[in-house]
């Protein structure tokens, strides 16, 4: 099996780059700023009407009910730029690990597909759902 080799230069300034459009997604979740999230999603899903606005925001109106504020503790980024091979979806693409702390201060973790589209990253994920044995759970 041959590995193509990627510029570590371009690999930081695309880890950089994702790195700001995470914490603007969780900037605007924190402010309660769903339209700010909702922009993030991948455009090819929001033009498919895979996800529309108000049941979106509905979803992470519930799950901030749930956990509070999130308080990003740790970001992975594993970088796939070469994503030609991919029959589905050519498009450069990252997996994204957050670590956070909810307000009752434990920690969980997001999993998201991130895409590169027309120069810019934005999620895979359409929506947040609470752990239902959280969500019953007081605060």
């Amino acid at each position: 099996m041959k590995q193509a080799l990627q510029r570590p230069e371009k690999n930081s300034t695309e880890r950089a780059s994702i790195r700001r459009r995470v914490r603007q997604m969780v900037d605007g979740f924190n402010h309660d700023q769903w339209e700010k999230c909702f922009a993030l999603i991948d455009p090819r899903l929001r033009k498919k009407g895979a996800v529309h606005l108000a049941t979106y925001s509905d979803t992470l109106t519930v799950f901030k009910r749930c956990y509070g504020r999130i308080d990003p503790w740790y970001v992975r980024i594993s970088l796939h730029l070469d994503a030609l091979s991919n029959k589905n979806d050519p498009r450069a693409f990252a997996y994204v690990y957050v670590v956070w702390q909810d307000e009752r201060r434990e920690f969980h973790i997001f999993k998201e597909r991130w895409v590169k589209h027309e120069g810019q990253w934005f999620t895979r994920v359409l929506g947040l759902v609470a752990n239902r044995a959280e969500a019953g759970a007081e605060k």
